[in-house]
């Protein structure tokens, strides 16, 4: 994933191949980063997984 644009949507596909898990737990993990990061926005960005910690 291209992480130079850092406000590019990831969808929860991306994150089930990011994380290497099924598409349910995705799901899941999306919903839980969203609320950890306390969002007002339902949808993630690149810069959001790099300040949960999840890209570099």
């Amino acid at each position: 994933m291209n992480t130079r644009n850092t406000s590019q949507k990831v969808t929860k596909t991306q994150l089930m191949y990011l994380l290497e898990v099924s598409y349910n737990t995705a799901r899941k993990e999306y919903q839980i980063i969203l609320d950890s990061l306390e969002l007002k926005r339902n949808y993630l960005m690149i810069s959001d997984l790099i300040k949960y910690g999840i890209l570099p």
